[in-house]
């Protein structure tokens, strides 16, 4: 007996350990934050639909699924590529309303921002969702309305996490809130139990059939400006009807011989990104072994630097943004030589500064074959948002007014110490985090990968970290996906180390070079990529639910 046990540690010992392996299809794949989502993308895709058909039926079903973060009260930004079009960057971001100000927060209590009526930005969600099909959609809007009002009426069961993250907000919904979220007699519904939202449906079904005008001019834009006003909130009808989404150019970067389109401001994704492979390509970090100690302390002083920078940045419709200091060579040449091999660099915060989202931010990716693709991120900030849903058709409404510099010098929810020029003005759109993300071949200019993650300031460390895997490293995408990661956004003063994930040694080794290191969650990363076979490989972040499909 002793000898075959023996045998059993010896193959185990000298097997290699499992890898991640992604999903994969030939024609159209999709990852989603749930598997019901996937699976409803995959019935849009054996309809016929094209990938914009797709990203609208998954928006819609995760209103109905996952209100605490991808309601139609919330908003957010994509990156599309259609046919021989280039690649067109979409702002749906909220914005703030017209009764705003500078000084709209400064005599409030400290959480306004945060919860309740004046926390709510004007909703850009289902514009975002409109314009996009308007322009390259191939099935009739209808159609995609199907499955997600079908879940609404009919229900569907509710997750562990689901259960959790409402729980943990509960105590703070309006009258609306806890009927529509909670059961009957004030409670959390239990994992596996029915949610019903026939409200829900009834607004879908006037989407279904008369488009957006319901929701910016019409009943359901009513029913929310009626709740937020009754709450005390400024949110007005006319903010509705006055409502845009802005097409815009991406922020484009070469590396490892792909071109990445990147969103630009409000996003501050975007630059960071860029900026950060530069300087890994100008430092070459890639000759360094795959999650060494070296490795990690370059890629958080890179991080550092370029969060440092952040708080230069705000919505370009009020603000000349300083994008050189991201993109000019001579500027990644000049902080690369700034880090040390050996020592932490002290840096201290740029002169301007007087530096948001929450892990409830979401994101889903589709690509094609052909390499037509949409990255998309959508959210209410944090959990349920403001924690206000409206009283007749129960949508829960955004808090991103708490993404603008509502009170200059402090930390916001993330600890992210906001700059000057995000400040609280009407008609503008918040600073954010939300990076999706597109990368071509050089060759033929075809979308390769497109990704994204929820995840507040993280998400740009977690997309930064997965482009450089697969890119630079040539893992799979379930393997750069699922790979520990760091977080550094210089303020805090704290680099954040994937929970569980790293080795003591590697830990100690960081702070012995002076870092101040916590372990801490992190983004949750959604992608899908075309292989050196030819086939789509889809992954979405074992750290939270998720799904993966197509065909």
């Amino acid at each position: 007996m002793k000898s075959f046990f023996s045998i059993l540690l010896a193959i185990y010992l000298l097997c290699p350990p499992a890898v991640a392996v992604p999903t994969q299809g030939h024609r159209m794949m999709v990852a989603t934050p749930t598997q019901l989502s996937a699976d409803i993308a995959q019935k849009i895709i054996l309809k016929g639909g094209n990938v914009v058909d797709v990203a609208v039926a998954i928006g819609l079903t995760l209103a109905v699924t996952n209100p605490r973060h991808a309601a139609l009260g919330g908003g957010g930004f994509a990156l599309i590529k259609m046919g021989k079009k280039p690649v067109e960057a979409l702002d749906f971001r909220e914005v703030a309303p017209k009764k705003t100000n500078p000084e709209f927060f400064k005599n409030k209590n400290e959480k306004a921002s945060l919860d309740g009526a004046n926390a709510i930005g004007v909703p850009g969600f289902p514009a975002g969702l409109w314009a996009m099909h308007k322009k390259y959609g191939k099935l009739h809007w209808s159609l995609l309305f199907d499955e997600p009002i079908k879940l609404a009426d009919k229900g569907f069961r509710v997750s562990g996490e689901w259960v959790e993250r409402t729980d943990s907000v509960k105590d703070k919904f309006n009258t609306a809130g806890k009927k529509y979220f909670l059961n009957r007699r004030g409670l959390s519904y239990k994992p596996g139990q029915l949610l019903k939202q026939k409200q829900l449906a009834k607004a879908l079904k006037e989407m279904r059939n008369r488009g957006i005008t319901p929701f910016y001019r019409g009943q359901i834009g009513q029913d929310i400006v009626k709740t937020v006003q009754s709450l005390g909130g400024v949110l007005s009808e006319d903010d509705l009807r006055h409502y845009k989404v802005r097409w815009l150019q991406p922020i484009t970067t070469e590396f490892k011989g792909k071109t990445v389109y990147l969103m630009p401001p409000p996003s501050s994704g975007g630059l960071i990104i860029a900026a950060s492979l530069k300087m890994i390509e100008e430092l070459k970090v890639d000759q360094q072994k795959p999650l060494s100690i070296a490795e990690l302390h370059y890629l958080a002083e890179i991080m550092k630097i370029n969060f440092r920078n952040r708080t230069l940045l705000a919505d370009p419709d009020f603000h000349k943004n300083p994008t050189q200091i991201f993109l000019d060579q001579e500027e990644i040449k000049k902080s690369v030589k700034l880090i040390s091999d050996d020592k932490v660099l002290k840096l201290d915060p740029v002169k301007v500064v007087s530096y948001k989202e929450s892990p409830q931010t979401t994101h889903f990716t589709v690509l094609d074959a052909k390499g037509n693709a949409v990255a998309l991120t959508v959210t209410l900030n944090t959990v349920f948002g403001s924690k206000v849903v409206s009283d007749k058709y129960g949508i829960a409404l955004n808090n991103e007014m708490d993404d603008f510099t509502t009170r200059p010098g402090e930390p916001n929810f993330f600890g992210l110490v906001q700059g000057p020029a995000n400040k609280v003005e009407p008609g503008k759109r918040p600073l954010s985090s939300m990076s999706p993300t597109l990368v071509s071949d050089k060759k033929d200019g075809k979308i390769v990968m497109a990704l994204g993650a929820p995840g507040g300031s993280r998400i740009i460390t977690g997309v930064l970290q997965t482009l450089y895997r697969v890119l630079a490293q040539d893992y799979n995408m379930d393997d750069a996906i699922q790979a520990p990661r760091i977080h550094h956004q210089f303020l805090p003063r704290t680099l954040f180390v994937d929970e569980h994930r790293f080795a003591p040694e590697t830990i100690e080794g960081l702070k012995k070079l002076g870092h101040e290191v916590e372990e801490s969650w992190h983004s949750k990363v959604n992608g899908v990529r075309v292989n050196k076979k030819g086939f789509l490989e889809a992954a979405f972040d074992s750290r939270a639910e998720g799904g993966a499909n197509g065909i």
